[in-house]
């Protein structure tokens, strides 16, 4: 939550994207292909096992060679739409991400497209250069290794994407990208705010400032980050209070209120739309939920995945353990996390933003509801979740957070347990089991 919310946002697309390894591979080709021709012809560079005898011999070698990375590039393209339906449809669309993020699938692509273009640019030059000239040796050779070079990535594209379908491999990337969701979170910035009492600064701020209209923004969309260095900034101008009333990871309405603003009395019409503008720069909007502040989201994914492994045309108890237990270790992370700054102070050290940030409770009921009442027909399952829930507990008790709707998700397992169909005698073991954890 600082300056860098941009660069996060900017970096979180770009590695979500199967288009920026490849467009920087394109551009680099052709300028290799431009430029190494000239060095061959001013410094007559020869390689002894790669010299060639003449022109139509390295205009037949770029041929070769960008005909068949094409084609490669072509099967990548197929085995990558393969994985994705496949991922899709086994645990959950929102998965997908994991898939574009990965660094192999992009950089195979990315050099097989690269390749092909240098070759290709290549053989533009030599239609367009003299007859006379000798063969560029070194240029032919770049394209040479980076042939090899494609079809060896792509080798190992194969077998990366057979294991990234693995769905423990899915959900383990799942957690990476959570830890950087933590990681983000739990920045306080430069100020040491362990001497400020924040509830009576935060109080004492309210008071002062009697006029409190709200803000509201034209985009719709989930809300995805908060600049809280662009509001606090705002605030600062117009000596203000923010108050964020709409959770990140949430879908915004047009025109629904997302903050709150506190100002003195008497504060003039500019200073009030001076901060409006602050806030509707500050507050990210986007069609899809993303990794850069939401840690909400890859609770979602997880447990959309164990809902998916649940259901009947999929049937995969034991994909949905895994689910469960990697989202409980998220929670415990968050837990054991510290203290999170909930307040954003100005350069005056006044309170100018208040963050409404999601508690472990909440966590829990959005990994948990749904996925708790679809485990009914699988009582080891259910008593997995409420060992987990125990632990989870116990580990929010010891950090002094609320542990109401922990304890309550657990006691509604425990009391669901083997309503669908195991005999007394197992309800009563599990039930015995669950009550000494």
């Amino acid at each position: 939550m600082n300056g860098t919310t941009r660069v996060a946002q900017a970096w979180d697309t770009l590695r979500t994207s199967f288009g920026f390894l490849p467009a920087i591979a394109i551009a680099v080709a052709i300028a290799a292909a431009i430029a190494l021709p000239v060095l061959d012809r001013d410094l007559g560079v020869d390689v002894p096992a790669l010299s060639f005898d003449g022109r139509d011999s390295v205009r037949s070698l770029l041929e070769t060679i960008a005909t068949a990375t094409v084609s490669v590039a072509g099967l990548s393209f197929s085995v990558t739409v393969v994985a994705f339906t496949l991922a899709s449809q086994q645990l959950s669309p929102r998965v997908l991400r994991s898939f574009r993020s990965d660094r192999l699938s992009q950089a195979t692509l990315a050099l097989l497209l690269g390749t092909f273009v240098y070759c290709l640019v290549l053989l533009v030059r030599l239609g367009i250069s003299a007859q006379s000239a000798e063969p560029p040796n070194m240029s032919a050779t770049v394209a040479v290794i980076a042939g090899v070079a494609s079809f060896g990535l792509f080798t190992l594209f194969v077998a990366h994407i057979v294991q990234m379908l693995q769905p423990s491999s899915v959900i383990a990337a799942i957690h990476d990208d959570a830890q950087g969701v933590l990681g983000r979170s739990l920045e306080t910035g430069d100020r040491d705010e362990d001497d400020i009492d924040v509830a009576e600064a935060v109080e004492k701020a309210r008071d002062g400032r009697g006029l409190t209209f709200a803000v509201s923004c034209d985009s719709h969309g989930y809300l995805t980050a908060i600049d809280a260095e662009t509001t606090a900034a705002g605030a600062d101008t117009a000596d203000a209070l923010v108050e964020q009333v709409v959770g990140v990871g949430r879908w915004v309405l047009p025109q629904q209120r997302v903050a709150v603003v506190r100002v003195a009395e008497g504060t003039g019409a500019a200073d009030r739309e001076a901060i409006r503008d602050a806030v509707r720069r500050s507050f990210r909007f986007a069609k899809q939920r993303t990794m850069v502040q939401d840690i909400g989201f890859p609770i979602r994914q997880l447990a959309d995945i164990a809902l998916k492994a649940l259901s009947p045309g999929v049937n995969d108890p034991t994909t949905a353990q895994n689910a469960m237990e990697e989202l409980t270790t998220i929670l415990v992370e968050f837990a054991r996390g510290g203290r999170r700054p909930e307040v954003v102070f100005g350069d005056e050290g006044r309170p100018r933003l208040i963050l409404m940030r999601p508690s472990l409770g909440e966590l829990t009921r959005d990994g948990f509801d749904a996925v708790r009442l679809g485990c009914g027909q699988q009582p080891q399952l259910t008593l997995r979740l409420v060992e987990l829930l125990g632990h989870l507990r116990e580990v929010a008790a010891d950090e002094g957070l609320d542990v109401e709707e922990i304890e309550r998700q657990r006691r509604l397992l425990i009391d669901g347990i083997g309503c669908e169909g195991p005999t007394e005698r197992e309800v009563d073991a599990y039930r015995r089991l669950a009550e000494n954890r």
